[in-house]
């Protein structure tokens, strides 16, 4: 996004929190970079702690026309007493809000406390709802799930509603040459699916791999990219392993740390994409298969049934039912793929996404002119 508004010729200024390593320099592309260590949410048990104070004087001196909070998270948590002594017009982006949903626990209370906290920290919501201009969302959904804070704005009757999809390059074309399949041993006649997504919890990689094993396809391989090895991947391979047998013809390869390019070539040699978390907004990744014409699989979540081009299960074993689908129809995985490159090009790409950010800015920033400009005239007006 920040990229985007400078291209439009904006000035943009970036917050966030540190990263190790350090980066090189606090700036991008231009832009300045500040940094402020802050963690937690809010309240008991994870208050927010560090340079809170800080973060709060830097936004109170600030001149900016408009301040975007992307997601939620302490810069927005941070800010939230004292929105309405920002003179900056004030977005809230959401990517999704899962406050009803229950992550299980081996422990008591089960996770049902953690549960009862995040439905709390989202009533608290509505004290500062309404402080914030523009609320922007990802679909027109608005049920108690990823969608939960978009039927909360919606019950006060939030003026300030807007939805804009996510979008992605439609005219990022492949610069890579066909050597992903090469550089893993796989045969181009073998059927490969691809899952691009962090190892977590709640990405679930193992729900996919079980879903594979379980479609027997011959000849066929399963690739997951993630940033890096975890607990999470190592429990994933360590449960495969287990369950694996030794006549199985299908394979499945674990990856960490690929750069963008070797990436973008998974994406271009694969034939179809596979996404297994049971807790979605609008996954970047699902759009970037659909842009290169690739059929997909997702569990049902988020807004993920609204989106062209796949098909969304329930089930382990409706996952494999469907696998087992694509991998003996080249007429459907051509047919879904057309689907999905289609709804990139009309509604899921970039220059719709920056079209409509730029629209947004501009809308609050001419109301902030002319409310300023009432307010000068009404001052001159009543002066001596």
């Amino acid at each position: 996004m920040a990229s985007a508004f400078l291209e439009k010729g904006w000035n943009v200024e970036i917050v966030t929190e540190p990263i190790v390593p350090a980066r090189e320099a606090l700036e991008w592309k231009g832009i300045p970079i500040y940094e402020f260590k802050i963690t937690g949410a809010t309240k008991f048990p994870y208050p927010l702690v560090g340079e809170v104070g800080a973060y709060r004087r830097f936004l109170m001196a600030g001149s900016w026309d408009v301040i975007i909070f992307h997601s939620y998270a302490w810069p927005l948590y941070a800010a939230a007493p004292i929105l309405e002594k920002l003179i900056a017009r004030k977005v809230l982006v959401s990517h999704g809000y899962g406050a009803l949903q229950w992550i299980p626990a081996k422990k008591p209370p089960f996770g049902f406390a953690q549960l009862a906290r995040s439905i709390v920290q989202s009533l608290r919501m509505l004290t500062w709802l309404k402080k914030i201009d523009r609320v922007v969302y990802l679909s027109e959904r608005r049920d108690w799930k990823a969608f939960y804070d978009h039927r909360l704005a919606s019950l006060i009757g939030h003026p300030g509603i807007r939805v804009i999809p996510n979008g992605v390059d439609s005219d990022a074309r492949r610069v890579v040459s066909p050597r992903f399949r090469e550089s893993l041993g796989v045969p181009k006649e073998s059927f490969l699916l691809l899952c691009v997504a962090n190892y977590s919890r709640r990405k679930d990689q193992g729900f996919a791999a079980r879903a594979f094993r379980r479609a027997g396809i011959t000849n066929a391989t399963l690739v997951f990219i993630g940033s890096d090895f975890n607990e999470w991947s190592q429990k994933f391979q360590r449960e495969d392993a287990a369950s694996l047998q030794s006549h199985s013809s299908e394979r499945i390869i674990w990856l960490e740390k690929l750069d963008r390019e070797s990436t973008l070539g998974a994406f271009a040699e694969c034939d179809g994409f596979v996404l297994s978390a049971d807790h979605e907004a609008q996954p970047i990744a699902l759009l970037e298969a659909m842009r290169e014409q690739k059929p997909w699989i997702a569990r049902a979540a988020g807004c993920i049934s609204e989106m062209p081009g796949g098909v969304c299960v329930h089930s382990e074993k409706e996952m494999a039912k469907q696998m087992i689908h694509l991998a003996g129809d080249q007429k459907v995985r051509t047919t879904l793929g057309k689907q999905g490159h289609q709804a990139v090009e009309e509604t899921y790409n970039r220059q719709h996404y920056i079209d409509a950010y730029c629209k947004l800015v501009t809308e609050m920033t001419d109301i902030k002119s002319d409310r300023l400009a009432a307010q000068f005239s009404q001052t001159n007006t009543n002066a001596p």
